[in-house]
């Protein structure tokens, strides 16, 4: 008996963190993150503000959950990526990027991508970390220029599909952002090619 209550009180905390989390990113959706408050997402989760601070430590955390998802959805991703040299594999990568983008929304998106986000910046992201394992493999093998760094080869693709993905945004999702991430990060492994 006991253990079916611990389950039951697990299950219900599981539901009340992805309230909080939901309820987020809706408001994050169509406000912004900079221009909502605990209060708010509290009130529209239904939840006290203590709650909330059971959950999340700060309104910070939800942003650092959102990029997590990011970072788990690419370790997914990636790992199912078939293609036959590193090239592929890195416009791949950048297609699994935009779809991430478009799945979230314009919305999203939009308020995701402006100056006042730093997050964009953090070393050692796993997004970052497995793009610059597939560059240095690719360099190894003898297919990506050895030039610049894998590091410095990151911070350059990431800053073109970062200007894609606002380009995207700023223009309310009028084209399929997966085909134009294609076509210039095509143009753009072209001219990392060995």
């Amino acid at each position: 008996m006991q253990n079916r209550d611990l389950t039951s009180r697990q299950f219900q905390a599981e539901e009340t963190h992805k309230r909080i989390y939901d309820t987020a990113f809706g408001l994050m959706t169509k406000k912004g993150f900079d221009r909502i408050t605990i209060k708010d997402i509290s009130k529209k989760a239904g939840v006290s503000i203590g709650t909330f601070y059971h959950y999340y430590k700060s309104k910070d955390e939800i942003l650092h959950e959102v990029y997590k998802k990011a970072d788990d959805y690419f370790k997914d991703s990636i790992a199912n990526i078939q293609a036959e040299s590193t090239p592929e594999i890195i416009i791949e990568y950048f297609r699994y990027y935009a779809r991430f983008s478009k799945q979230n929304t314009v919305g999203f998106t939009t308020h995701l991508y402006n100056i006042e986000n730093k997050f964009f910046l953090k070393k050692g992201r796993l997004m970052q970390t497995v793009l610059a394992d597939i560059l240095r493999k690719g360099q190894e093998a003898g297919e990506i220029l050895t030039a610049k760094t894998p590091d410095e080869l990151v911070d350059y693709l990431f800053l073109i599909a970062r200007g894609i993905v606002f380009d995207w945004g700023l223009r309310d999702g009028q084209y399929d952002i997966e085909e134009k991430m294609t076509e210039i990060m095509t143009l753009q492994v072209q001219l990392l090619k060995a």
